[in-house]
């Protein structure tokens, strides 16, 4: 049988396990490279031999098609694309699918620039035509095709410096609760679902550690990073297996500080 290539941990991994070491003072003994099942994402001991020894598991509460999305952008606009003369600040959706969209965005986006047109949006505020008036025949048709292809919107940024990039980016939008009282359900959600379920099995493998879970929270949940960005404390605490010693819970968009 050929034997799995090892796979590197991915950053957000990474960045988890970051924090436990400086936290606990602890350094990486060793990881699941995927060349093996059941592994436990980073078993790490004590740098001075006295502190506890731990069985890592690093997940999210991610939307699946939002982390599809990034993936791809990050492959397909990681720099200049041929045939752009501006730089454009691109809105996709997590709707859009990244490879099909690729070639009819830069079609569309080279159609704008011979037009003279740099802002198209499906939104009234970030669209060229005017306040109180209706978008040309030409221009109502650049929108439909935005449209079909999930991208809330456009922009040229017009610098001597442009390179033809497509800089993407999604806005969330939302109304954040002034409370941390949505953690421990959110995390309570986490460890009631069929992802979360199988973490605490494989920590409850190893018995001569503690089983930790280091879960990151979806960017759009709002409620998450406010809380954590303003040092808000839950008043209440999440239903921890028993096999669970410890839950780290933490944004990616909320910076040194977590749960």
């Amino acid at each position: 049988m050929k034997k799995k290539k090892s796979v590197q941990p991915a950053p957000d991994e990474l960045r988890a396990e970051a924090a436990v070491n400086e936290v606990l003072g602890t350094w990486r003994f060793d990881y699941d490279d995927q060349t093996e099942p059941g592994k436990a994402d980073f078993l790490l001991d004590p740098i001075d031999g006295t502190g506890p020894t731990v069985a890592l598991e690093v997940s999210s509460t991610t939307d699946p098609d939002r982390q599809g999305l990034w993936k791809g952008l990050d492959r397909y606009y990681d720099g200049p694309t041929l045939g752009l003369q501006g730089d454009w600040h691109v809105q996709f959706t997590p709707g859009v699918h990244v490879r099909k969209s690729a070639t009819p965005l830069v079609e569309l986006l080279q159609r704008l620039e011979r037009e003279g047109v740099d802002k198209i949006g499906l939104n009234g505020w970030n669209d060229s035509t005017p306040f109180g008036q209706f978008p040309t025949q030409q221009h109502a048709e650049n929108l439909r095709e935005l449209a079909n292809l999930k991208i809330v919107s456009a922009q040229r940024i017009r610098s001597d410096k442009a390179s033809g990039r497509i800089i993407p980016f999604e806005v969330t939008a939302g109304i954040a609760r002034q409370t941390a009282d949505t953690i421990s359900p959110c995390i309570d959600a986490f460890l009631g679902s069929d992802q979360g379920a199988n973490k605490v099995k494989k920590l409850a493998r190893y018995t001569d550690r503690e089983g930790h879970l280091f879960v990151w929270a979806d960017r759009g949940q709002l409620d998450v990073t406010m809380a954590l960005r303003r040092g808000f404390v839950p008043v209440d605490s999440p239903h921890v297996p028993d096999s669970l010693h410890t839950i780290w819970f933490g944004s990616l968009d909320a910076d040194g500080s977590m749960y």
